[in-house]
């Protein structure tokens, strides 16, 4: 089973078992019950009530839909799971399921301006890797870390899920008993984001799923065989890291799915931002002068530069996070939280969390 090792902050971590259907309703209920508590007039509010009570289906997101019930039946079931746990808490008003639908496509419902953010680094470390991750945005948002046994007709998942609210279990991280993951978003001109949109055909698939998906599979062959049967709807880097091995996954969603895995070697750490790190054009990457990405890769290598343990890596990416100015802001300012994985052979997996929205306090929780 999964244990989680708490500090005070209990409530930050959500212990959940059941089915697909229970686990959607007890997070739509713990999300409904934490909005219910916020001040209706802040920004975060007004904009979660908006998205969740849009009743209109229109075309292309309804394809979305379709895709996913035809090809991810159960997570269907916690949809609607979600949509009842939503509706029978104290959030003051009514959840629709398509609302709660779009909540789910994060960054794909978004236009190509507004998704970048998120910073990565691996370390090789003794007999492991230590992993570290911030979800960046133009603002913190409230997140969670959940604690998660899923059962399912075949068998029984165990997790541990990092999300953003009224979303798919794992949009920000996670770890099972075999690997940690994180996602950095990839950005992309306006012409690139268009042609993605307008063929959403049947492999078409919300981005958020294949996080959701990869908490149930136990090997890098399965996380390739999800990439490579179904089509993201945004292009994406994840770093998949085993005890033995870590792999640095990017996929652009296109006509033909291309999956580059990349085996980071050696003791120098490896370090991901929101561009493909061998495209030499700008087409994939979003910024107003097409360098933003480019620039904090540059400047977060010369800080981990010469670094050679899990302790000089979180030091110097949070002292990263507090100095980067970007737009005008500490970047710290617009980040959810900051997470340290250490993934080792022969010890449970674990990671540090400090979530940033309203300064929680950090907490630890781990898989055994």
């Amino acid at each position: 089973m999964i244990l989680s090792k708490r500090s005070r902050v209990d409530s930050k971590i959500l212990k959940r078992k059941g089915d697909n259907f229970e686990i959607g309703r007890d997070l739509g209920m713990f999300w409904g019950n934490y909005f219910s508590k916020l001040d209706k007039r802040i920004k975060l509010y007004r904009n979660y009530k908006k998205w969740l009570q849009d009743d209109e289906i229109d075309e292309r997101r309804g394809k979305l839909l379709t895709n996913m019930v035809q090809h991810f039946p159960a997570l269907f079931h916690e949809l609607v799971g979600m949509n009842i746990g939503i509706n029978e808490s104290e959030i003051g008003f009514k959840a629709s399921l398509f609302g709660l639908f779009t909540c789910w496509l994060a960054e794909t419902d978004l236009s190509f301006e507004e998704y970048n953010g998120c910073s990565s680094v691996l370390l090789p470390i003794k007999n492991g890797f230590y992993l570290a991750h911030s979800d960046e945005y133009d603002e913190p948002y409230p997140l969670v870390v959940a604690d998660v046994s899923l059962k399912t007709a075949d068998n029984t998942f165990q997790f541990i899920s990092i999300s953003h609210p009224f979303q798919l279990l794992g949009s920000v991280a996670g770890m099972n008993r075999n690997f940690a993951f994180q996602g950095n978003s990839i950005g992309c001109s306006k012409v690139i984001f268009e042609k993605i949109q307008n063929t959403w055909h049947e492999r078409i698939i919300p981005k958020t799923v294949f996080t959701r998906m990869m908490l149930e599979k136990s090997s890098i062959a399965e996380i390739k065989t999800l990439y490579q049967n179904y089509a993201s709807t945004l292009p994406n880097h994840h770093y998949v890291v085993f005890s033995d091995m870590a792999y640095s996954i990017e996929v652009k969603p296109s006509a033909e799915i291309e999956l580059i895995v990349q085996d980071p070697q050696g003791d120098q750490p490896h370090i991901h931002t929101n561009h493909f790190l061998k495209d030499p054009s700008y087409e994939w990457e979003y910024t107003d002068e097409g360098k933003e990405s480019r620039e904090r890769w540059n400047i977060l290598n010369k800080k981990m530069a010469g670094v050679k343990s899990p302790e000089q890596i979180k030091r110097k990416f949070k002292k990263y996070l507090k100095e980067y100015i970007q737009d005008g802001e500490k970047l710290i300012d617009r980040t959810s939280g900051a997470f340290f994985f250490t993934i080792q052979q022969g010890k449970p997996l674990s990671c540090e969390c400090e979530l940033n929205y309203h300064g929680t306090p950090r907490f630890s929780i781990s898989t055994n």
